[in-house]
């Protein structure tokens, strides 16, 4: 059962603009938007995410959460992985919630985060993950 919730007539009118776009309601743009806060808070320490607010508007922030899973987000994320240290980090192109990591000696390993530390997957067999598929 859902739980009424004040929100600002401002994060409304973001969210009914957005929530358009997306063909969303306002509840669910917001709830779209607070399960995207709730990853990066998986991933991001504190520090990070108050620098990445500091260093953008909240409308650029909100703008780039939206389109992070379009075609534009998607070569914008691929862009900024391949320019950054290691370790990078890709999805899983055959398994639902895994990544792929690439250490700077070009190990790679499947696995995804618990809590904000890696963990290597386990296979079928009960066997660690630590190779990618091949060709990645």
């Amino acid at each position: 059962m859902g739980q009424p919730v004040k929100l600002s007539d401002a994060l409304v009118m973001e969210a009914r603009i957005a929530g358009e776009a997306m063909q969303r309601s306002i509840a669910g743009q917001v709830e779209f938007w607070a399960s995207l806060g709730k990853q990066m808070e998986q991933i991001m320490t504190g520090g990070q995410i108050a620098n990445l607010i500091q260093r953008t508007s909240i409308a650029e922030l909100l703008e780039r959460l939206d389109n992070v899973d379009s075609p534009e987000g998607r070569v914008r994320v691929q862009d900024y992985l391949e320019t950054h240290k290691f370790p990078r980090y890709w999805a899983h192109p055959e398994q639902a919630r895994l990544f792929i990591r690439e250490e700077a000696d070009g190990t790679k390993s499947v696995g995804r985060f618990e809590g904000r530390e890696w963990v290597v997957a386990e296979t079928a067999g009960g066997d660690a993950a630590a190779v990618a598929p091949a060709g990645l």
